[in-house]
């Protein structure tokens, strides 16, 4: 708790577009009622003066993608009662974490040149790789309703609430036309829910942004998308394109593409 009684919050952005931070300035009216609630204490893209902690709360934005980033993502933690990685590139490594699909010493090189040895750069993993992260909001961007629900849920000592299941689910609640029926590559069936399926709801295929949902089945998904006509490549880029850290997990590893 800060001097003024209220719980101190820390907002924090590492490797990423900054477009989970933004989303929180775009709360508008709630944003006015979190900081009647909390005292945001660091958070330098919206504060020009930022203290070092400690912080009842640390919202967590980016992929770790340098070895200096290592090092104050520990410092944040040890400095925080509870962490929570917010967005894909937290969550599971994000778009820039694509980088690690190709060899770093040889894109550092074309790229910088002879110094190329003086860039620091490290494959790129998501916050849990290096520490505890007590709760997770996916997403590029994450969902603003769903921070909400989150910072209410941790006020009153509660437990955030995850969806369990895929975006499917909110597909069918909304009463959607499944796109994969209509021949549109969508990873919605494997996909952790939470977004209240905006994408498919305007017509886009799910992205998968939100990474995996529980217990999905992702050799069904395989099936049916090379079904309607995706190449292997095209399955392994949609698995990968916004979690590449799923490259790391045995189901995908099990995977026949």
């Amino acid at each position: 708790m800060g001097n003024n009684g209220k719980p101190t919050v820390g907002i924090f952005g590492f490797t990423g577009c900054a477009g989970c931070q933004l989303n929180i300035l775009n709360l508008e009216d709630h944003l006015l009622d979190i900081i009647s609630l909390v005292d945001i204490t660091s958070w330098v893209m919206a504060k020009a003066e930022n203290d070092d902690g400690p912080w009842d709360v640390a919202f967590v934005e980016g992929s770790i993608a340098k070895s200096t980033d290592i090092e104050r993502l520990k410092k944040i933690r040890e400095k925080s009662g509870v962490l929570v990685a917010i967005g894909a590139c937290a969550t599971h490594g994000g778009l820039p974490a694509l980088r690690n699909l190709a060899d770093t010493d040889e894109w550092k090189k074309e790229v910088y040149g002879d110094d190329y040895e003086r860039i620091d750069a490290i494959d790129i993993k998501p916050v849990s790789h290096y520490v505890k992260v007590d709760y997770s909001l996916p997403g590029c961007p994450m969902d603003k309703a769903e921070f909400v629900e989150a910072v209410k849920a941790l006020l009153i000592g509660k437990t955030p609430y995850i969806p369990q299941y895929s975006v499917c689910g909110e597909c069918k609640a909304k009463e959607n036309v499944c796109l994969l029926k209509e021949g549109k590559f969508c990873m919605g069936p494997v996909v952790q829910a939470g977004c209240d399926a905006l994408c498919p709801t305007y017509g886009a295929a799910c992205e998968g942004c939100r990474g995996p949902a529980p217990e999905a089945n992702w050799a069904a998904e395989v099936e049916i998308l090379k079904k309607i006509g995706a190449t292997s490549e095209d399955v392994k880029r949609k698995f990968l394109k916004y979690c590449p850290s799923v490259a790391d997990m045995e189901e995908f590893k099990e995977l026949e593409f």
